[in-house]
């Protein structure tokens, strides 16, 4: 839906009157018309790059996005610097071709986030860039009575109310001497009010004490006015002006004190001795001056031990120490606000900056857990926006999907080389292509429902690694590629680090297995049930994840499998590339020529999805062939039962002993591993034999060892 705010604070919820708004930060333009790049290119030469940039879902008549540019103030501007912002907005406007309507300070404007559905048509307003960049009223002033109107717009006659001389943030008064009658272009009233203003406000803000408010106003007035007024003059104007500010935003706690107990100590004033530290420059300050400027772009997830930043499209680590850099700033700027050399010193130390950093970690605008990132199984955030899978239908990039994964392309275009590439090595076969398609679309999703383990195996030259590679590319940040080893068999387990690399990804592909390797089989098992993970990052406490991963394996060599049960024939997909490339046809552009197709591979997996969900996986004939054979290989168990035994008659009752030394003595002649009788027994459970005892011993009924006669009659 619509919504619209005025850029300002308000006296009240229903009142946003122009003369209701008290308080507002930022100069602003809307480009609504003409050439919206040249104006914004124009502005930013003229005055720097806007600390906001907004599409704001409108579309001028050649096709360009309409933007709203905000630069945001140092400090806010209130009583007569609202009326200057105002002009300011006005004089950007006519010399570049904007809204002129923002020279009303009640002009209200879409909020991003919102909606824009004029002409029937819905557009998301988003932010599309952004800095930390702020600046001083009067210096934007000049720069925007300087900066040249740009050709073509049609200019009033302007001189920002007799402008070139348009006073300056109220700081610039610190440094002139202001003398009576209003030689110096400002009346004494009128410093001392705007000075006494500054400073109730810094003091709301909790940068000051009322002690050290007053003690600053007497100061400037003593240094600053010629002849300076009186201080019970002084005392009433200051009160006046604090009662109209509590009546606004209500009391600060403490008073201005008597003037003569020396209270408390300026914040500007000299060094700080060995009291107590003001409280605007204490860490936990600091850290609150942290959170209120970055609120919106960072946050800490304290079991990986992590910063995030948002980039406009995801939320991505950061490793460069950039949140460590941004507390530096704040303590820097802390630093010029005193005129304490010992608190200066402090606030510049290593372990200042670093104990503000940890503790805006624990601030709530920051702090976030582990469940939130990611949680969506079917959002997919593409480079051109978010896709919801179960639909196919895109929306704009969201900092509330707490997304910190993006695909390598956008879902667009068309791709007959990848088209083309499939046709040749599946050997025309048509449902094994549309099988890979389906497969493919699941792999977007993070749901696992299926529960599958995809093994694409071949012995060379037949595109199964290019095949997987151009998923792994198109996938992006869902997408990694894990060793080997992790899906095998070997002596001893693996770091949980491992495990945590996994957390967020959809798709994972391990390439070329080596001869006589053997699949971990509980470890593929847990890894594709769907129940949670636990995992940990180095050095980081362990948290619990759940997989959105698919299991994507390559290679030459079928790896050996030593129990074939039901739950490895419900997972295993053996996706067979058995097309062999003549040498003198192979292209060794191709995986490049595919990659030029990402967009429109990402569009046909798309479509893949959105059929998998109305019929399942279906593997084809080929596939399921190729996965019978391979079980039958592997069931060395049932290949021992074939040989040795007799089945089919209940009557039939053979011991445990008997039957298990005559498994080890086949299994040791045919090079298979025997295993102990616990597991040999739970196998033969698995086939349907059921356990029995005859009264002197342990077996099985339904099962019996073949004697030399059983083999005379069958030859006969």
């Amino acid at each position: 839906m619509a919504l619209f705010v005025v850029p300002g604070t308000v006296l009240s919820a229903v009142d946003a009157r122009a003369e209701s708004v008290v308080q507002t930060q930022v100069v602003l333009v809307d480009l609504d018309n003409g050439d919206i790049g040249a104006k914004r290119d124009h502005l930013v030469q003229h005055l720097g790059a806007p600390t906001l940039e907004v599409a704001s879902g409108g579309i001028t008549e050649d096709g360009q996005p309409k933007r709203h540019l905000y630069w945001r103030l140092s400090e806010p501007a209130e009583g007569e610097d609202i009326a200057r912002v105002c002009r300011a907005r006005y004089m950007i406007a006519s010399k570049v071709g904007g809204d002129p309507s923002f020279r009303s300070a009640h002009q209200p404007i879409r909020v991003a986030g919102s909606v824009h559905a004029k002409n029937g048509v819905q557009r998301l307003v988003e932010i599309v860039a952004g800095n930390e960049r702020d600046y001083d009223l009067g210096e934007l002033i000049e720069a925007i009575v300087a900066m040249p109107p740009l050709e073509g717009a049609a200019v009033d006659e302007l001189d920002f109310n007799g402008a070139t001389e348009a006073r300056g943030a109220v700081t610039e008064l610190f440094a002139r001497k202001i003398r009576e009658g209003g030689v110096d272009g400002e009346t004494r009233f009128d410093a001392l009010s705007r000075v006494i203003g500054y400073w109730i406000r810094r003091c709301r803000e909790g940068h000051v004490t009322p002690v050290q408010a007053w003690e600053e106003m007497v100061a400037y007035n003593a240094a600053r006015i010629d002849p300076p007024w009186p201080e019970d003059r002084l005392r009433l104007e200051a009160e006046r002006l604090w009662k109209r500010d509590a009546e606004r935003y209500g009391d600060v706690a403490g008073d201005m004190g008597d003037g003569d107990d020396g209270g408390g100590g300026s914040a500007g004033g000299g060094d700080a001795g060995d009291g107590p530290i003001p409280v605007q420059f204490t860490e936990d300050a600091l850290a609150d001056s942290f959170a209120t400027r970055h609120a919106d772009l960072w946050r800490y997830v304290a079991p990986w031990g992590q910063w995030l930043t948002w980039t406009g499209a995801l939320w991505r680590r950061e490793d460069t120490l950039q949140a460590f850099d941004l507390a530096r700033r704040i303590c820097r700027e802390a630093a010029r606000r005193s005129a304490s050399a010992k608190i200066r010193t402090k606030l510049s130390s290593a372990a200042t900056v670093s104990a503000v950093e940890r503790l805006a970690r624990s601030d709530r605008r920051h702090a976030t857990t582990t469940e939130i990132w990611d949680r969506d199984p079917w959002l997919l955030n593409t480079q051109n926006g978010i896709v919801d899978l179960r639909s196919g239908v895109g929306s704009a990039h969201d900092p509330l999907r707490y997304m910190t994964k993006i695909a390598g392309a956008s879902v667009e275009g068309d791709c007959p080389v990848w088209l083309q590439f499939l046709d040749t090595v599946t050997g025309g076969d048509a449902d094994l292509q549309a099988y890979l398609q389906r497969m493919a679309g699941y792999c977007l999703t993070g749901v696992t429902t299926e529960h599958a383990l995809f093994f694409l195996y071949g012995t060379g030259a037949n595109g199964k690694s290019v095949f997987a590679n151009t998923l792994t590319a198109i996938m992006g940040d869902y997408a990694t590629v894990a060793p080997m080893d992790m899906f095998m068999a070997t002596t001893g387990d693996r770091h949980p680090t491992d495990m945590a690399g996994l957390r967020g990804a959809r798709i994972v592909t391990s390439i070329e297995t080596e001869q006589g390797s053997r699949w971990a089989e509980s470890k593929l098992k847990a890894l594709t049930g769907g129940d949670k993970i636990t995992a940990r990052f180095m050095r980081q406490d362990f948290f619990e994840f759940m997989p959105q991963f698919k299991l994507l394996v390559v290679g030459n060599h079928k790896p050996s499998i030593r129990n074939v049960d039901e739950a490895m024939k419900r997972r295993l997909h053996m996706v067979p590339f058995t097309v062999t490339i003549p040498a003198a046809k192979r292209d060794k552009r191709l995986p490049d020529r595919l990659l030029a197709e990402r967009d429109g591979i990402l569009a046909w997996a798309l479509q893949g999805c959105l059929e998998w969900q109305k019929t399942g996986l279906r593997p084809p004939p080929a596939v399921m062939a190729a996965t019978d054979d391979y079980f039958e290989a592997e069931d060395a168990l049932g290949r021992w039962i074939e040989e040795r035994c007799q089945t089919g008659n209940k009557t039939f009752w053979a011991g445990s002993t008997e039957l298990f030394n005559s498994w080890k003595s086949w299994a040791e002649a045919n090079g298979e591993y025997a295993g102990s009788m616990k597991r040999f027994s739970e196998s033969l459970g698995t086939r349907g034999f059921e356990k029995n005892s005859n009264g002197k011993a342990r077996g099985f009924r339904g099962i019996r060892i073949q004697d030399s006669n059983d083999d005379l009659f069958a030859q006969e």
